[in-house]
């Protein structure tokens, strides 16, 4: 029998990181390769050079292809942090004129008319969530099979992106995949699902995504994301302070920051640290002390920064960010700061931990799948879309009536995920 193979793509600002999965037939994907690149083409956040990120992706493809073996077919899936998540909430309310019984598809259709009416108003809907139901007046937990007489009230709760916000993305994809029918997921949403249970999300449960380029909050609640937050303040002033005391290029600085660093204020170790300078990739040294002061004092400024703005938040919203019951998870390229945690414990107190991968349909996983922040987000956008598979399969029902082929180009996964948030059927209640 031939393999499945799944190729996910996560592309930051610093690094492109992808994993080629082993799909199994039980439907759990196992990783056997995976591979870090440094993105060209993306500068301050955004893609600035849509041929360089062609060919990092073409590289990042081409480096899989051993492993592929002849089979050099595979499903793409893609993940990119739009920066400019929206969260809001939607109240519908929907009457009858008769005792009705209200049914699983029924709530879909409402979806799909909230679905309908943001893209009219160019708007991409990423996630949506029941939040409330009322029936005649009575809240209940869930309505199907209830019967209602007079109106059913709902409140859905829905993180969207404007409508161009992967736009470039799929210019820099138009000649890898056809018809650029593939799916793409917001990154920093898709790790914040895989990096936590759904016990964290019911509880309540701030992650904070700590990137290159800019740093990220989402909140849940309830099983919810309700806040969403990106600051201009990431890893990249680190490397660039490393690299501008020390004299060594951003590759270096980041070799150092990884391998040698370790985010405290005083060292009394005398240790010496092997560096390569710019003019001319000299060899020379510094000291681990020097180092270690340099990571400490730009992270430290850069997450109390971020205690700063969220200061500014109104009391509600700090409080959700400050003081939920699952506290801060911190996940993203600055995890990898040693000793970071001793950092985070002088601002934010001892509930806080780092994001670990939580879902269980990845199976045989070695410690380096596992140990990695960077592939956490090929993690949780692969799992976003294995989730959104199952659900299209779920509803899809169209029998085969004939052996010709049916045309598939069109309608792609794009339309049927569409479908499946919203419901699948065109007539509303």
């Amino acid at each position: 029998m031939a393999k499945n193979y799944l190729i996910g793509i996560d592309i930051g600002s610093y690094y492109t990181k992808s994993i080629l999965f082993e799909v199994s037939p039980d439907g759990s994907y196992i990783p056997i390769a995976s591979d870090k690149k440094i993105t060209d083409g993306i500068v301050n956040g955004e893609i600035q050079d849509i041929s360089a990120l062609n060919k990092t992706i073409k590289s990042v493809i081409a480096n899989f292809s051993d492993k592929l073996g002849k089979r050099k077919e595979s499903e793409i899936v893609v993940g990119y942090s739009t920066n400019n998540l929206n969260i809001s909430q939607e109240v519908q309310a929907v009457e009858f004129t008769s005792r009705t019984e209200i049914k699983e598809e029924d709530l879909h259709k409402i979806k799909k008319s909230i679905v309908n009416k943001y893209n009219e108003e160019g708007k991409m809907v990423l996630d949506i969530s029941f939040m409330k139901f009322i029936v005649d007046g009575k809240v209940v937990k869930n309505p199907v099979s209830f019967y209602v007489t007079n109106s059913l009230n709902v409140t859905l709760n829905i993180v969207w992106v404007n409508e161009n916000a992967f736009a470039l993305l799929k210019n820099v994809f138009k000649d890898i995949v056809d018809d650029s029918q593939f799916p793409i997921y917001d990154t920093t949403l898709g790790l914040c699902y895989t990096a936590t249970s759904s016990n964290d999300r019911n509880v309540g449960v701030a992650v904070l995504d700590l990137g290159y380029y800019q740093s990220r909050i989402v909140t849940f609640k309830n099983g919810m994301p309700k806040l969403f937050y990106s600051f201009p303040y990431g890893i990249k002033y680190v490397l660039k302070d490393i690299s501008n005391v020390l004299k060594v290029p951003e590759n270096e600085a980041n070799r150092l920051l990884c391998e040698q660093a370790l985010c405290m204020k005083d060292t009394k170790t005398v240790k010496k640290v092997d560096i390569r300078l710019i003019s001319g990739g000299a060899v020379s040294y510094t000291s681990q002390n020097l180092l270690n002061k340099i990571v400490y004092a730009r992270t430290r400024e850069i997450l109390n920064r971020l205690n700063g703005e969220i200061a500014k938040f109104s009391y509600e919203k700090a409080q959700e960010v400050g003081a939920l019951s699952g506290g801060i998870v911190y996940t993203g390229g600055g995890a990898k700061i040693k000793n970071i945690d001793a950092v985070l414990r002088e601002l934010v107190g001892d509930n806080f931990r780092s994001g670990k991968l939580s879902s269980n349909i990845f199976v045989n996983l070695a410690e380096k799948y596992m140990d990695d922040p960077d592939l956490l987000g090929v993690f949780g956008i692969v799992d976003r879309y294995r989730f959104d598979k199952a659900e299209i399969g779920n509803r899809e029902q169209t029998p085969v009536k004939s052996g010709k082929p049916q045309k598939q180009a069109k309608s792609g996964f794009f339309n049927k995920l569409i479908d499946k948030i919203a419901g699948g059927d065109d007539d509303a209640i």
